[in-house]
């Protein structure tokens, strides 16, 4: 079956916080640290799509948009609907919203993701600086190339074949020729030398795309779930590691709002399709291999 794949990121595509062993023997607590943490972590998220499915799919998102914009040509951004000014500046001043109604929209709009959860599966890749520096910029130790690499894995084994990727725009144009773009097609003509090659070639995947996210309702889900993502790193990303435990035991994972939301829609596989980690969501580098039970009730 056809599918396409929308992916955007969020953190820093460079090295923000020092690399430094001190930082992986004995990582500073969330609390007070939030700025460290927010610099640590990058991610690439991609929303895979039936093809079949994007008409409807794209129209209830279009609907939603409607009730409380008046129009469906409003683009939604984690940032922007979070930071008070560009709140303020995006959606509140030009669509005339309260700011009650704006977080109204914004709970609907997860409703929306998680209501879908079937049809719209989310794969992940998180990539911790604090293992990783400038001292390995190289191909294969950059953010953005190393977890694109990982995640054009995960969508390869999972497509089987007929699978298209969308980007969204990096550079100031749509040129795949030009910085990141240039970079990332690399990646997936295999011209970039990485080092750990599960899979000779993509050859279950077409072609990789860029387009705006100003145009395309999936890419801007896909920079919803990426921030969604990185929050549950930045907050209990140690326990994912395995360096902190969790208060309550290791069974269940404490986890963000808005990711325990969205936990039914993380692709599931290995022998009785039932583990995340490594398949739906993976961390670079991954640490402790616990496979945290976060989906518990989903059924899709």
């Amino acid at each position: 079956m056809a599918r396409t794949v929308f992916i955007d990121d969020s953190g820093s595509k460079e090295y923000v916080t020092p690399h430094a062993k001190e930082f992986v023997d004995n990582p500073p607590p969330y609390k007070g640290n939030e700025a460290f943490w927010r610099g640590n972590y990058f991610v690439l998220c991609g929303v895979s799509i039936d093809n079949a499915d994007l008409k409807d799919l794209n129209d209830q998102f279009n609907a939603l948009k409607k009730k409380y914009f008046g129009t469906y040509d409003v683009e939604v951004k984690s940032v922007w609907m979070r930071i008070p000014d560009k709140r303020k500046k995006y959606y509140l001043d030009p669509y005339g919203i309260t700011p009650e109604q704006l977080n109204q929209f914004g709970e609907e709009y997860f409703d929306l993701i998680a209501k879908n959860a079937d049809r719209m599966k989310l794969f992940a890749t998180v990539f911790d600086k604090r293992y990783y520096g400038p001292s390995r910029n190289k191909p294969e130790g950059t953010p953005l190339l190393k977890a694109a690499q990982v995640l054009l894995e995960r969508i390869h084994s999972y497509c089987g074949g007929g699978c298209s990727v969308v980007f969204d725009q990096m550079e100031s144009s749509l040129s795949i020729t030009r910085g990141a773009h240039n970079k990332l097609q690399g990646v997936y003509l295999k011209n970039e030398g990485m080092a750990n090659i599960y899979v000779p070639s993509y050859g279950n995947i077409d072609d990789v795309t860029f387009k705006k996210s100003s145009s395309e309702n999936f890419l801007q889900v896909a920079d919803v779930c990426a921030y969604t993502i990185a929050r549950q790193f930045i907050e209990h990303g140690g326990e994912w590691n395995g360096s902190n435990k969790n208060p309550a035991g290791d069974v269940v994972l404490r986890t963000y709002d808005y990711f325990k939301r969205i936990r039914c829609n993380f692709y599931v596989g290995g022998i009785f399709r039932s583990k995340v980690r490594g398949y739906g969501l993976v961390c670079i580098p991954d640490i402790a291999k616990i496979n945290w039970d976060f989906q518990k009730g989903c059924t899709v």
